[in-house]
């Protein structure tokens, strides 16, 4: 696995509509450039640079400018954003998943890859997103299963997308409701903590 740096930033919410987002796919240089209203402010993102792997990646002050760069090209010239305006900034690293098994001029995956150890014939999986957690388990054990076709006379379609995520237990759309009414809240306290616990 070898690893891709994506920078993001915090810009005013006034830089996005609170209710859509947009996606550029035709930045200056190719890269793919999202806008989207995250609790009342506006999520610039995301960069995509080679980089080694670290625990702590720091996003870049060329990385940055880079976003605010090809953000400025679709402001008008009094709503033009510059690095007084971004309130926070991080960077995470992505990794490209390279297949050992594969041929060695094989690709780079910016998703998931499942291979099979030629010799032991052990599954793993490889890269991906966190986004993604689920597919990539459904993935592994699809592969698992036509290792070993005798796996398919004791096995069940996969169940990962109807298991509830670990704090699931409670929540209803009218959460933020009843922790309003509960804890004598104010409705938009109810709903912010709704949506982030």
């Amino acid at each position: 696995v070898s690893g891709a740096a994506g920078t993001h930033i915090v810009l005013p919410g006034y830089y996005c509509p609170s209710d859509i987002g947009m996606v550029d796919m035709g930045t200056s240089d190719g890269r793919i450039l999202f806008y989207l209203p995250w609790e009342g402010h506006t999520v610039v993102g995301t960069t995509d640079v080679k980089c080694g792997i670290t625990n702590r990646p720091v996003p870049t002050e060329e990385e940055i400018d880079w976003i605010l760069n090809e953000t400025n090209s679709y402001l008008s010239e009094e709503c033009k954003v510059s690095r007084k305006d971004v309130l926070s900034a991080w960077s995470g690293i992505r990794p490209l998943a390279i297949d050992p098994h594969a041929e060695p001029d094989g690709p780079v995956s910016r998703d998931h890859i499942v291979s099979v150890n030629p010799t032991t014939k052990a599954v793993f999986v490889a890269g991906g997103k966190w986004t993604t957690y689920r597919e990539m388990a459904e993935d592994a054990i699809d592969k698992l299963i036509d290792l070993h076709p005798n796996l398919k006379k004791i096995s069940t379609p996969c169940k990962t997308l109807s298991i509830p995520l670990l704090g699931a237990k409670g929540y209803s759309r009218n959460l933020s409701v009843a922790l309003a009414k509960e804890f004598k809240l104010p409705q938009d306290v109810g709903e912010r903590i709704a949506r982030s616990y």
